[in-house]
C-alpha cells in the first residue's frame, strides 16, 4: 500500500486518531509520519525510527504472560488484546487503562519506570501548569462558597475567567 500523503513510498505506519468518537486512520511512510508529528507537535523532536516495529516489539514482550483477559476489549473503541499484540497499536486513549496490567509489566523493563519522569515539551508544561492553577482556584472557589465568603468567591471566579480567556487567546 502506498503512503496516503506522498503517494510515493510504501506505507509502513498506520496512524489512527480518535476525536469526538470519530476514528480516522492514515497509512503513511515513516518520513511523512515524522512530518505530520512535527506539524502537530512542533516542540517534539523524534529520532528517525520505525515506530510500528518498536511498538510491536514492546508489546510482544508481554504476549502470553496472562492466561486471563485474552478476550478483553476496550469499552470505547472495542480493540481487543490480541489485536493490540498483533498490530502493536492501541485503538484509543482508553486502551491504556484497559490494558494497564500488561503495560505495568512491560514499561519498567523498557524505560526503567512506569511514569514519565523526564523533560516535557514547553507547550505541555505550560498547559499542565495552567490546568493545575485552574484546579486550585476552583477548589478555593468551592471552599469560599461553602463558607459563605461571597466576596472572595467573586474574586476567585474572576481569576478563573481571566485564566480561561488568557488561555483561549
Amino acid at each position: 500500500m502506498r503512503c496516503e500523503h506522498c503517494h510515493e513510498n510504501e506505507a509502513t505506519i498506520n496512524f489512527t486518531t480518535v476525536e469526538n468518537d470519530e476514528t480516522k486512520e492514515q497509512h503513511l511512510c515513516s518520513s511523512c509520519f515524522q512530518s505530520l508529528i512535527k506539524e502537530q507537535f512542533p516542540v517534539v523532536q523524534l529520532p528517525p525510527l520505525d515506530i510500528q516495529s518498536v511498538m510491536q516489539e514492546l508489546l510482544s514482550m508481554f504476549q502470553g504472560n496472562l492466561d486471563s483477559g485474552e478476550d478483553r476489549t476496550c469499552p470505547h473503541c472495542h480493540t481487543s488484546l490480541p489485536k493490540v499484540r498483533k498490530t502493536g497499536m492501541f485503538g484509543c486513549d482508553q486502551c491504556y487503562e484497559t490494558f494497564a496490567e500488561e503495560l505495568d509489566k512491560v514499561l519498567p523493563r523498557i524505560q526503567g519506570a512506569k511514569e514519565h519522569v523526564g523533560e516535557a515539551p514547553k507547550a505541555f508544561r505550560e498547559e499542565r501548569a495552567l490546568n493545575q492553577k485552574q484546579a486550585e482556584l476552583q477548589k478555593e472557589l468551592d471552599r469560599a462558597v461553602a463558607e459563605e465568603r461571597y466576596e472572595d468567591a467573586a474574586l476567585l471566579r474572576d481569576d478563573l475567567k481571566a485564566l480561561e480567556v488568557g488561555h483561549e487567546e
